[in-house]
């Protein structure tokens, strides 16, 4: 019988968390089901995180000799300073502009809101009372989700459902 071993656990956690992280990049990078895998791609990316400690931590010894390689430090660095580039010409580009609109949306008076989201002034009322909203005549989505200790998707949820 084969004992059980903390380095096969590591290596298999780590390969196999790491395809799915690819897959699930690769299915956002050309949006294909994008809403459904968007959570799954940054929960596990959080557990490969955990799994590549484990393995590191299960391949020490081997692993010391490796990074010290001219390979590794070289690909390391290369790695670095595409990861910078891209890092400060995103962080130049300025506001998000999905951001923004939906800052507009939630800041907003609320009728303007309203009328943004197709909905009429009297039907979000009756559906966030009946949610149990409190504050419903606040000036804002934003601040309707203060109001409640809510977040403002869900307060667009309720108002925007069928």
């Amino acid at each position: 019988m084969n004992r059980f071993k903390f380095k096969d656990l590591a290596t298999s956690l780590t390969t196999l968390i790491f395809l799915v992280v690819g897959i699930s990049g690769v299915m956002l990078y050309f949006k294909i089901f994008n809403g459904q895998v968007k959570e799954l791609h940054e929960i596990l990316g959080l557990l490969f995180v955990a799994a590549v400690v484990l393995h590191l931590v299960a391949n020490w010894k081997p692993m010391k000799s490796y990074f010290k390689k001219k390979i590794f430090i070289r690909v390391s660095l290369i790695v670095v300073v595409i990861s910078a580039i891209f890092i400060f010409q995103s962080a130049n580009i300025g506001n998000d502009p999905k951001g923004l609109v939906l800052k507009s949306v939630v800041d907003a008076p609320i009728k303007s809101s309203l009328e943004v989201l197709g909905v009429d002034y009297e039907s979000a009322k009756l559906k966030l009372t009946k949610e149990n909203i409190q504050n419903v005549d606040a000036n804002s989505i934003g601040d309707i989700a203060k109001a409640n200790s809510a977040s403002p998707f869900k307060i667009i949820a309720i108002i925007t459902a069928k």
